[in-house]
Parts: structure tokens; sequence; C-alpha cells
């Protein structure tokens, strides 16, 4: 049985552990950007083969978010959250001191399986803790979720021009260090919660899957016939149904069908996937924009398109004075503020300023933050034995999201199209955003209340 926290005792280890592992998983999403024109020409390989070094890191991550929450909520915490600490920093230490492009593409495979079980077992570790400590550990994963994204790019550049691009992956390790140190300090305050068995049909079924979405993906680099790529699809298919029936009859599935059938866990799974098809647009569409629309150089882009992620950082301490329950921070203050946004940056596509930009940004990223520090608090009140697993579903949808998202508006805004019919583009990106935002703003209405009457 999984044992929570007692609210009496301080949690310095479990604020250092969420914070250093979301903070260093969602760094190293963007750290390296600058670094990819270095590696193209040290490795002497193309620019789009070197890119898998992103890609790839994102993929691993996303894939193994349900795994690795399905093993924090079989093994414990600890040891998940230990494994995540050591393989993303003996992964790091591999990256630093790689001598060509496919053992750097390699670790960092490696670094996004670690990045999954500490993004995973973070959120899971947070989840048993008591009422008051969730809140006030709340606002600490809000502020390392946000200030990853934030300081990646800027800080790989200080990184790269004062001492190399091995340090970008070698900065990791003694943080690694530091973590794994605080997990040997929590074995008193979680237990593992005991298990009869093993869902190992699942765990096959799942890497056979795997296996045939990344051939999928990359089917061009694999030069995969018609023929070929037609099997894998149909294979796929099958092999999903045959998974998702024995998962939904299985008492301790590897992935966490019955958990999608609970309705609160159903709506921050569908919200955390909307707010991150809302950040992948907002965060892929606004630098084109500006270097279409404005003669700013890229460092001045770069700076102006920080507004979102400083809303999101800024909601932190909104929170705090506002004060309420979820319910009414979701829908009195967090969806409004993002729509508010949207609709903004809609009226404002035929004369986008820096002003109206970043006064459209922060309200963005301000409702955003409130609105996932909310999803946050909801999962963290779900079921005890299942906060990793839970944890690995809200950022698997996020990331999802976040993917669906910045594919969708850089499909829209590559059509060859002439630069007159640019701001009817821009303008049709936001109207379909804000019809998202609205139509998830209904669903919330009749879920949240349906949440709060059981």
């Amino acid at each position: 049985m999984t044992k929570v926290a007692d609210s009496s005792k301080p949690i310095f280890s479990i604020y250092i552990i969420c914070c250093l592992g979301l903070f260093l998983s969602t760094l190293d999403t963007g750290i390296i950007n600058l670094a990819l024109n270095t590696f193209f020409i040290n490795f002497d390989v193309s620019l789009e083969y070197i890119g898998l070094s992103v890609t790839l890191y994102l993929l691993f991550l996303i894939i193994f978010l349900i795994p690795s929450g399905w093993l924090g909520d079989f093994w414990g915490q600890k040891t998940a959250l230990t494994l995540g600490f050591l393989l993303f920093g003996v992964t790091s230490l591999i990256a630093g001191f790689s001598e060509s492009a496919n053992q750097l593409i390699l670790s960092r495979c490696g670094q996004g399986i670690g990045a999954a079980l500490l993004q995973a077992n973070c959120l899971g570790l947070a989840g048993l803790q008591s009422s008051k400590q969730k809140i006030r550990l709340n606002s600490f994963i809000m502020l390392a979720i946000s200030l990853g994204p934030i300081l990646g790019p800027s800080l790989g550049g200080v990184i790269l021009k004062l001492w190399g691009w091995q340090l970008l992956f070698l900065i990791n390790v003694p943080l690694c260090v530091v973590g794994c140190f605080f997990c040997l300090k929590i074995n008193n305050e979680v237990n593992r919660l005991k298990r009869k068995t093993f869902d190992l049909k699942g765990i096959i079924l799942f890497f056979i899957m795997l296996v045939g979405c990344v051939s999928l993906i990359y089917s061009n680099s694999l030069n995969l016939s018609l023929v070929e790529t037609n099997f894998i699809v149909i294979s796929t298919l099958i092999i999903f149904l045959l998974f998702w029936r024995i998962e939904s009859k299985c008492s301790n599935p590897f992935f966490p069908v019955k958990l999608l059938l609970t309705s609160s866990i159903r709506y921050i799974s569908i919200g955390s996937l909307v707010f991150g098809v809302t950040a992948g647009i907002i965060f892929s569409a606004s630098p084109i924009i500006f270097i279409r629309e404005t003669s700013y150089s890229i460092d001045d882009v770069g700076l102006i398109c920080t507004a979102s992620p400083i809303g999101v950082i800024l909601s932190v301490f909104v929170k705090k004075v506002i004060n309420s329950d979820y319910e009414k921070i979701i829908l009195i203050y967090a969806l409004p503020l993002m729509l508010s946004g949207f609709a903004l940056l809609f009226f404002v596509s035929f004369n986008i300023s820096v002003f109206n930009y970043v006064i459209a940004a922060l309200c963005y990223g301000l409702g955003g933050g409130l609105f996932q520090s909310s999803l946050i608090q909801i999962a963290m009140d779900q079921k005890k034995d299942k906060q990793s697993s839970i944890g690995g579903l809200l950022r698997l949808f996020q990331n999802g999201g976040i993917i669906i998202g910045s594919a969708s508006s850089l499909a829209l805004l590559e059509i060859d199209i002439s630069p007159l019919e640019y701001i009817s583009t821009y303008q049709k990106l936001w109207g379909i955003t804000f019809s998202v935002l609205s139509i998830m703003s209904v669903y919330s209405y009749f879920s949240l209340f349906k949440m709060k009457n059981k």
C-alpha cells in the first residue's frame, strides 16, 4: 500500500528531486538547438541527419512516458527516479564525449528515456504528498517546467560561445548526481505498491508497436517500398487493437486504459492535449510571423517570443493571489485569458507589433499556466497507487499536443502563397486555435460540474 507523507515533515529532498528532474528534462529539449550547425560541421554529416538528435530525444521521451509511469507505480517512485537520474547522467556523459554523430544520436535516445522516467515519476512523487504539500509543490513544479524551455536556447548559446558544445551535456552530470543523492533520502517517505501480476504480454505488444511506429515515421530514411509501408501500417493497427483489448482486461495493465475511462482523468488528459496543441502553435508560429512581417534580428525575435513562457511563470504568483479552487481558476481565469490572447492575435494580424504580441502572449501564458497548474492539481487528487501513471499520461498528452500543434501551424504557414495572403493565413491559424479553446471551455464547464457533484 502506498504511504502518504506526513505534512508536518520537511520535504526539501522531494522539492529538489521534483524541480531538478522536471527542469533537466525540459531544459534538454531545446538546449542543443543552436549547436546543430556546429555538429553539422564537426561530424561532417547532413543537417537533417544530425537533427535526429533533437527529434529522437522528443520521440523517446513521449514513447517512454507511460512505461516510466508504470515502472514507478510497480517498483516505487524512488527506484524509478534513481534510475532516471542515473540514465540521464550517464547518457549525458557519453554525449559530451561523442566522437561521431551516431554516438551523439544514440546517447540522446538514452537521454529521452531518462527524461521520461524523471517527468512521469516527479509528478507521481508529488501526488503522493499531503494536501498542504501538494499545493506548495505545484508552484515549484510549474516554475521548473516553465524555466526549462526559456533557459534552454539562451543558456545553450552562452555555453556554446564560451566553452564549446561538450559542456551542453556535461553540465547535466553533477546535477544528476545531486538528484540521485536526494533520491536516496526518500526511502522512508514512499513505499512501493506491491503487485501480484506482471503484464508481460502488454510490454511485448507495446514494443512491437513501438518498432512499427518508428519505422513508419522514418520510412523515407529507411527506403521502405509502398508494399512494405502498407504491411507495417496494417500490422501495427492489428497489434494496437489486440494491445488495447488485453490492457483493458488486465488487472495491472502496462498502459492505463482503465484510467482513461475515469471522467476526471479523461478530462485532465484532454486538457493537457489542448494546452499542448495551443502551446505548439504559438511557440512555432510566432517566430516565423515576426521574421516575415518585421525587420527585427533573430536575437530580438527570440527575446520577444519569451513572452508566453514568462506569462506561465507569472501564473505561479497570480495563482497564490487568486487562492481559489481549480474549478473557478479554470472557468473564470485560465480559459478566458487563453481565449483573449488568441482573439487579440486574430484582430491584430493586420498590424502585428511587439506591444500587441507581448500583451496577447502574456495573456495566453498567464492563462495557460493557471490551466496547466490546475490540471496537475486535479491529477494529484486522483488514485494514490497510480500517481506515476497519471503523471505519465499528462506529459504524454501535452508533449503529443505540442508536436501536433507545431506540425499543424508549420504546415499551414508553409503553404505556397503570395505575401499578400499571409495575413489571412495568420487569422486562419489564430481562429482555429480560438475555436479549439472555445470547445474546451464548453467541455470544461460540463466536466467540472460533473466532477464537483460526484
